[in-house]
This record gives C-alpha cells, structure tokens and sequence, in this order.
C-alpha cells in the first residue's frame, strides 16, 4: 500500500510541471478596433417593396458598413496575425463549420471569418426565399436558393486566402464579408469593439496584427508574443479616410 501511495504522488508530482507549463502557454491576443471622429450615419434599409421582410422589423433596420457602440468601438472589424517575413504559420483548420445565416432578411453575421479548408455553411431562418450569391475571384463562386425557413446548405471548399462580398439577388439590400484567411489565428470585433484571438501554440516573437474594416483601410501594426501572450493591443482607424481599399488576404494567391 505505502509503495503504491509513493509511485502514485511520484507520478502526480511528474505530471504537475508539465500541466503548469502547457496551461502557461495558451496564451492570447486581445483587444480593441477604434474609430477617432464621428462615424458616419447609416442609414435606414427600405424594405417596403418586400412584405416579407418588412413585417418583421418593429423598427428600422440599418446598414451595417460602419458600426459603432456609444464609445466609437468598431463592430465586424477582421483581426488576424500574419508573419513577420510572410511566411505561412502553422495551424489546424477549425473543425466547426462557419456560419452565415439569414435572419429578418439580414445577414447574421454581417462579417464571417473563416480557415482556408473550414466549411461555410449558409442557413436561412426566415419563412421566405433567400438567394445566396458570392462574388469571389478566387475562390468557387456559389449561387443557390434557399426557399424555406431551415434550410442549410455549404458553400463549396474554399481554398484560397480572399475576402469577398456575399448578396442576395431577390432581396438587393442584402450584404454580407467572408474573410478565407490561411491560419486560425483570426477574430472578429463584438459589438464593443473587442476581440480576443488564441495563439495556440504559436512560438514566441514578433508578428505582424492586420485589421480589415469594410470601409476603411487595411492597417497593420507589429505585435510580440511572450508566453503565447501580446497584452491588450489598440487597432485605431481614422473616420476621414473614406477611401475604401481592397481587402488584403494573409498571403497572395496562386493564379494559373
């Protein structure tokens, strides 16, 4: 009995250092997305020419280009890491699928973050048709109906790092960014403009944090990992840059 107690806190007192260490590794990058100056309006969805969308809203549903918390926090900001000298960082695709659904003719999310190689799949919540068109360049273009409420179908594999605009061609107002990024290290802003990205197992060092909005610029700025940890990091975008620029992937795609 007294040598089973011994091996058993010998192996318990083994095991601990080695559980210390890989809870203190699973580190993170949090944050926020700012807007310095005034946001600008958006404005109200007309949705009168469609019963079926319109009779669900009380209220008047707004577009979603920019959006901000009483604080100017930016919502639907895409946060991801990148390496310093370009190179691919390793990573295991995220088994979920990502999600884009259809809600009061809306979609939910505005902004879908997703793996190279994850599955994206399209829901629609509503007792109405929905048409679900991408417009990517790089990836398969999908373009299905989804007629009624429950239906769900996936998109086909996306393979290739791009963001791209999603539509429907029934309901015109209807807009929707998907972000096919080439590692899981990526989050997108609440509605308090945070976000938190888990670093895995991601060595120690110096990394390159891009943010992409919508309507603004990508901006990029440079982050350290110690102990798989960067503190909170401020991603500040400038209201008076209405210039919308083209969304960078993590990598450039292979053409041919």
């Amino acid at each position: 009995m007294a040598v089973s107690r011994f091996l058993q806190f010998a192996t318990v007192s083994f095991l601990a250092p080695l559980l210390l260490a890989s809870s203190a590794r699973a580190g993170q990058i949090t944050g926020t997305a700012t807007l310095n100056g005034k946001a600008p309006e958006m404005q109200p969805i007309d949705m009168s020419s469609k019963p079926e969308c319109a009779n669900q809203h009380a209220d008047p549903v707004l577009e979603e280009t920019v959006v901000v918390n009483d604080q100017n926090m930016l919502k639907n900001v895409v946060v991801y890491l990148k390496a310093a000298d370009g190179s691919d960082l390793p990573g295991d695709v995220p088994k979920p699928a990502a999600i884009l659904d259809q809600k009061g003719c809306v979609y939910v999310p505005h902004v879908v973050a997703m793996m190279a190689g994850q599955t994206l799949v399209v829901k629609n919540d509503d007792n109405c048709a929905h048409n679900i068109h991408s417009m990517a360049e790089n990836n398969e273009v999908f373009n299905f109906i989804e007629p009624t409420k429950g239906n769900q179908k996936a998109a086909p594999p996306q393979k290739t790092p791009e963001f791209y605009q999603v539509k429907c061609d029934i309901h015109p107002w209807m807009s929707a960014w998907v972000a096919v990024l080439d590692n899981p290290y990526y989050a997108v802003t609440d509605d308090d403009g945070r976000f938190k990205i888990d670093t895995g197992k991601l060595p120690d060092g110096t990394y390159t944090l891009v943010a992409w909005q919508e309507k603004y610029k990508t901006i990029e700025q440079k982050v350290t990992l110690k102990n798989g940890s960067a503190g909170d990091v401020r991603i500040v975008y400038a209201a008076e840059t209405n210039k919308a620029e083209a969304p960078t992937p993590t990598k450039s795609p292979k053409k041919g």
